[in-house]
């Protein structure tokens, strides 16, 4: 019998193909095997490449404007920085938040001005917003074309108004993703076999984190924060794969760790901050008839305006572009909520007085003095004060850069 075994051992061993002896089976593992990327890689990589760099290109207005005058604010002052647009101490202006501290930060390491630092923001938050869509959906899904279609409206979406895109917004849609993959996976965990005593999902610095990054959200966009909660109860619901009651007391202590951080942070209570309508704030009308105003970069005023000084405007997309670039303006189109109301009124009534024809030069002498104001931007409809200095103007938008004499 052992005879009759080698010898069909040996018989079989010849009657196999020249690709399966043992020498040619040692040099086919020797070759290293070919890697290519997945088809999510490649196309989101590309499509990263092409909305980072639209991003430098994008007109500081808006949004955008906004969030280059927050980074120029905390750019000056970290801890109390001023309010974005107005010339006043910001108290609990809910514009700082942790996204905005981060890239006040960087800003403060590498110098960059505040337009340079959402231009490079808008990389970062679309290089987390691509990972996250992989960690999800590799979560729920093993076909790895469902992320590459989630590329296509993210791509139309950001190409239907570049000027318009919500960086803070796209920063906690990111961390939303990231948050449900790390929700989706701890709750589906199971007990490894062989453990003496089962470990319970999540485990307690696992519910820690987890909350931590569902205040950071809170904090950053609310209406988002009502999402992602409403997510992780949806993934804890459906991917536990014990029972949940064991668990309650772990994710319990994730919501107290989310509001805990929402209601601590140093720059306003995250539960109670009032923030302005941002649909207002992207419906900016036309500077001048026939012109899209917000496409208007205001490069030729902002070379002119020195970091730190008031200028006199209504024009909307000018006071967003020239707060982006470090200045002030006297009375914002849309004030921050936690600017008082009085306040709010008594500049905008100096800005309507100054810019009304009938207003005497002495009260409008006596407004820029009182307000600190150096400079002028008017449109082509507006009368220049007897004071005023002409330095540059736009011949697309008709508008007119001026410095006025100090009271």
């Amino acid at each position: 019998m052992p005879l009759f075994s080698a010898a069909s051992a040996a018989s079989s061993a010849a009657d196999l193909p020249p690709a399966a002896t043992a020498g040619d089976g040692a040099e086919g593992a020797a070759r290293p095997s070919l890697w290519l990327p997945s088809p999510f890689l490649v196309l989101g990589g590309l499509l990263w490449a092409v909305l980072s760099a639209a991003a430098w290109q994008a007109p500081l207005c808006c949004e955008a404007g906004l969030q280059a005058a927050v980074v120029e604010r905390l750019r000056v002052n970290l801890l109390h920085p001023a309010f974005p647009m107005t010339d006043l101490p910001a108290v609990a202006s809910a514009h700082y938040s942790p996204y905005a501290l981060l890239q006040g930060v960087a800003a403060r390491a590498t110098e960059l001005s505040g337009p340079s630092v959402v231009a490079l923001a808008a990389s970062v938050n679309l290089l987390l917003l691509l990972t996250g869509i992989g960690r999800l959906t590799r979560l729920l899904t093993p076909n790895r074309w469902v992320p590459v279609l989630l590329l296509v409206p993210l791509g139309l979406i950001h190409w239907a108004d570049p000027a318009r895109w919500s960086a803070p917004t796209t920063f906690a849609v990111a961390v939303t993703l990231h948050l449900w993959a790390w929700t989706g996976h701890v709750a589906g965990r199971v007990a490894e076999r062989g453990d003496p005593a089962p470990r319970r999902s999540p485990r307690w610095f696992e519910a820690a984190g987890i909350g931590v990054l569902l205040g950071l959200v809170l904090l950053v966009d609310p209406q988002t924060a009502i999402g992602a909660a409403i997510g992780c109860l949806a993934l804890i619901a459906f991917r536990t794969r014990t029972r949940i009651r064991p668990t309650v007391w772990r994710w319990a202590f994730a919501a107290v760790c989310a509001v805990t951080v929402a209601a601590l942070w140093p720059y306003y209570n995250g539960l109670t901050a009032q923030r302005a309508p941002i649909d207002s704030l992207t419906t900016a009308p036309a500077a001048a008839e026939g012109v899209k105003a917000a496409g208007e970069p205001y490069a030729w005023a902002t070379a002119y305006v020195p970091r730190g000084e008031v200028v006199l405007t209504d024009s909307r997309p000018a006071m967003y572009a020239l707060a982006g670039h470090g200045a002030y303006v006297l009375a914002d189109a849309l004030p921050d909520a936690g600017l008082a109301t009085t306040e709010r009124q008594e500049r905008s009534r100096a800005v309507a007085a100054y810019l009304d024809m009938s207003t005497p030069q002495d009260r409008r002498d006596g407004i820029t003095a009182r307000y600190g104001v150096r400079w002028l931007l008017l449109t082509r409809h507006q009368r220049l004060p007897e004071n005023a200095t002409v330095l540059a103007f736009s011949p697309r938008t008709g508008e007119v850069l001026a410095r006025v004499a100090a009271g």
